[in-house]
């Protein structure tokens, strides 16, 4: 089920970006005679299947069990604002002490995947991509994999950690675009969002703070330039 949601979003997504370019150009040669589609369709296209991926995760959820919310943790939070600080404060630390060795033995990785994103963070579209990044990727992402697919298989022989291994593996999988510590990166952080959920019992905690993480690695991005030389340029 998991699979026909993302497959059935992808095309959806695919759709819109044809059908919004056949009414803004009918002869279609801004999508077509162009190697790169406009940003603002890629960034349009994205957002279109995280709303896809989230109405499908619940229809899917209501269908399999009596109460779609419950089924995938989406319970309200234990403690309140208190709980998402600790939780967040737990991520930073996690991804902070990550950043600071990529920092010194993998710098280029980091700039390289810092790089591909530049275009978006710095481009006209600032405000659809920050609606993709900060609120669109954390709902749809973790209602899927950790409320959906991992919740799914932590009920068979597993168990929660098994579970939680596997969904994170294929969560980091969707960022195949970045280098190997981009990808270890996003993999541990990852393993937090399945230890919060696991801890607090909430989904919300881990969307939560899956949206500030993002928030924070955006605001960062946009107030500081990348270094000269560094190569400018969208994911191939």
């Amino acid at each position: 089920m998991a699979v026909f949601i993302m497959a059935a979003s992808f095309a959806v997504g695919i759709a819109t970006v044809f059908a919004v370019s056949f009414i803004s150009d009918p002869s279609m040669e801004t999508m077509l005679g162009s190697d790169d589609p406009p940003m603002s369709l890629m960034l349009l296209a994205q957002l279109v299947m995280q709303v896809v991926t989230v109405v499908l995760v619940l229809w899917a959820a209501r269908m399999f069990a009596g109460d779609r919310y419950a089924s995938l943790s989406m319970v309200p939070l234990p403690g309140g604002g208190l709980t998402v600080l600790k939780s967040f404060v737990v991520l930073a630390i996690v991804s902070g002490v990550f950043t600071i060795y990529a920092w010194n033995f993998a710098y280029d990785d980091i700039i390289a995947d810092v790089s591909e994103l530049w275009p978006l963070m710095k481009g006209e579209y600032w405000w659809l991509m920050l609606l993709v990044a900060v609120v669109g990727a954390p709902l749809s992402e973790e209602i899927l994999f950790r409320g959906y697919l991992q919740s799914a298989l932590a009920k068979s022989q597993l168990g929660f950690w098994g579970a939680a291994l596997l969904t994170n593996t294929a969560w980091t999988a969707l960022h195949a675009g970045y280098t190997m510590t981009g990808l270890i990166d996003v993999f541990i952080a990852g393993l937090v969002f399945s230890w919060l959920l696991w801890r607090t019992g909430s989904l919300w905690v881990p969307i939560i703070c899956h949206g500030l993480y993002n928030g924070v690695i955006f605001a960062v991005l946009s107030a500081v330039e990348l270094p000269a030389g560094a190569p400018v340029g969208l994911p191939a």
